[in-house]
Order: C-alpha cells, then structure tokens, then sequence
C-alpha cells in the first residue's frame, strides 16, 4: 500500500496540488492516527485530513481501508474544525473516512470505484457514500451499477448518491429501483427522482403512492410535488385519503406546488383531517391555490385547535382576499387569533396580510 500513497503523491505533484511544508508533519501524524485502536482517534483524523482537502492526497488509500469500520462516534470535534451537514450524532469511523475522501476531491474517485468492489458491503456502502458527495462525472455510472448490489443498504446509497447528481443517466435505472425488494432502497429511489427525475418518472412515482410501505408513498408524494407535470394531481388528490397521516400530509404539500385547480374541494376535505400536520398542509395548499372556494373552510379552521393549523389557515385567508375580488365579498366574518401573530420585527410580510385580512374583514362589516 505504500506505493498506492506514493502513486497518488505523484499525481498531486503532476497535477500542482502541492502540499505546504508546514503540514507535513501534521499530514503524517494523521495517517499515523488512522491506525489507533481508539475508534475516536481514528474517526477524528480522518475528519482532520478531510479539512486538508487535496493536499490529504497521500492518505486516501490509508483512508480507503478504513470504509468498512462502522465502529460509532457520536462524541467527535474534528480538531476543531467545523464537521459539515453530512455529519451526525451516529456517525461512524467509516462514514468519517467516506466525507474526507469526499472532500479529498478528484482523486479519490478511482479508489473509492474499487472500493465498490470489496466484500464488506458496510465498506462498499460507504464508498458510495463518498461517489455521492463528489462533484464528479466518473462517479455516476459506478453509483447506477451499485443500484445492483447484492446488499441493499449499498443499494439504498447508491440511489440517495444518484439523487445529488443531477444527471439524466440516472432517471432510468432510478425508475427500476423503485420496484426493489427492500422498501428502503424504493424510498432512496423515490427521493432521488424527484431531485433527477424527468417526465418519465411522473408516472413510476405515481405507481409508488400505492406502495406497500408508508415511507415510499410519502416520498414519492414528495418527488411528484416536484415535477411539473399536471398527469400528477389525480394521483395525489387519491393520496389525501391515504391511511397514512405523514402521506396525506406530503400529498397535499405536492398539490400545493401544482397549478391546478382540479384538487382545491379535496383539500377542504383534508382540513377536517384527523391530523394536524396534515390540515396544515392542506391550508398552506389553498392559500398558494388561490381560489375563493376555500375561504369559509379556511375561515372555519382559524378556530383549529391546532396552533399551526390556524396560523397556515390565516395566512393563506389572506393571500386569497389579496388576489381574488369575489372573496373579499363573501359574507364571513374573519377573528385573527392572537396566538397566530408572529413578532412583525421577524416576519413583516406575512403581518402585512393579517393586516390586509383584518382591514377586508372591517370593510365588510362597514357595507
């Protein structure tokens, strides 16, 4: 493995990526550190070399070996460097090693291709991890391949990894994952083609709000919400009867990005939802449709015992007295509760609708 670190040193000379005197001490204390049998140790120089970026070059193959060590950290400072949004409470030394390959950059892409190839599925899972975080090219016809994967948590990274891609070879292969055996990877799936997807994949998503397993038709509620595409209502308007409240809730904040009118009597129906959050999202939905219809039931779910259910219902009473006329001269009598009423210092622009509400109310009392 020494002439692998020699290799890549090479590379960085050839490429200009030098690295300053001063760290390279600092550089070799780390790769050193990558060896303790302290799990933190280990973890923390790897989230130190990944801060190094590509100057860490000459450890990416002691880096590589470490991929499949899913020994938890959950106590990590990074030397006190800042650890980034892919970091969390239950991370791992190989989750560690997979984010500084990551942002080692480039170079790392052709080792962590092999590493696909190794028999610990935790290590090719991580490997697919750090091919999803890299701004490269060559990484994602290896992450379809890995759609494959005889382990389906490798699977499932790959397809979450295709999902910050943004590359239309992916659409397809995304489509058929999303008839995978295991529902975690159909959920990645999902995910991943509402952020790559294209036309193609508005009916697969739709196919997948019957899913057999709540959290696919949730994210696929999600994805469709994101696709442009009219032949998605029908479906998602199907969805508010879901036997799932999170479904129900996510179908309707779909329908809400929709230009379409056909759903707002289905969305009045969900604001007498057993659940909150999906009342909520079925008020925020009929203040972004617009429509006069809606106002009496929205007028009705001010009164929601639901704090949040009465502020989304307030606030979208008063996008709908500001844009259509035949609103403002419906007989309803609109009482803003206090408890509604965000500080004006932080949110103005929604107390200049409350107060736009409040002066349409007081006009209609006045006539």
């Amino acid at each position: 493995m020494k002439s692998t670190a020699m290799i890549v040193m090479l590379f960085c000379l050839i490429l200009g990526a030098t690295i300053p005197a001063a760290s390279q001490a600092d550089l070799g204390r780390l790769i050193e550190a990558l060896k303790s049998s302290n799990a933190v140790e280990r973890a923390t120089a790897a989230c130190e070399l990944g801060a190094m970026g590509e100057s860490a070059a000459p450890a990416i193959s002691h880096l590589v070996r470490l991929l499949g060590d899913e020994t938890a950290v959950r106590v990590l400072d990074c030397g006190g460097r800042g650890r980034g949004k892919f970091h969390d409470d239950d991370d791992t030394v190989g989750k560690e090693a997979a984010i500084a390959l990551s942002r080692i950059g480039p170079l790392a892409v052709d080792p962590l291709v092999l590493a696909l190839k190794t028999q610990e599925w935790q290590a090719r899972k991580n490997a697919a991890f750090a091919l999803g975080l890299l701004k490269d090219d060559r990484s994602v016809e290896p992450l379809i391949a890995a759609l494959n994967d005889s382990a389906w948590q490798v699977r499932a990274q790959a397809a979450w990894g295709l999902g910050l891609k943004h590359d239309s070879r992916a659409v397809e292969p995304l489509i058929n994952a999303l008839k995978d055996a295991e529902w975690q990877v159909r959920e990645q799936a999902a995910w991943a083609s509402g952020l790559v997807g294209n036309r193609d994949s508005v009916e697969p998503l739709s196919t997948a709000l019957r899913d057999s397993n709540s959290r696919v038709r949730a994210q696929a509620a999600w994805a469709l919400g994101l696709k442009g595409n009219r032949d998605a209502v029908e479906p998602l308007m199907a969805a508010l009867k879901d036997s799932d409240s999170n479904v129900r809730a996510q179908a309707a904040w779909a329908i809400g990005l929709k230009g379409d009118s056909r759903a707002v009597e289905s969305l009045m129906d969900v604001l007498k939802d057993t659940d909150g959050n999906a009342r909520a999202q079925a008020a925020w939905a009929l203040g972004l449709k617009g429509d006069y219809r809606a106002v009496e039931a929205l007028s009705a779910a001010t009164k929601d015992e639901n704090n949040h259910v009465r502020k989304q219902a307030t606030w979208a009473l008063g996008l709908i007295l500001m844009r259509d006329r035949r609103a403002a001269n419906m007989n309803i009598k609109i009482e803003v509760d206090p408890d509604t009423q965000d500080d004006d210092s932080q949110n103005p622009s929604r107390n200049r609708d409350r107060q736009r509400v409040r002066n349409k109310t007081k006009d209609k009392d006045n006539d």
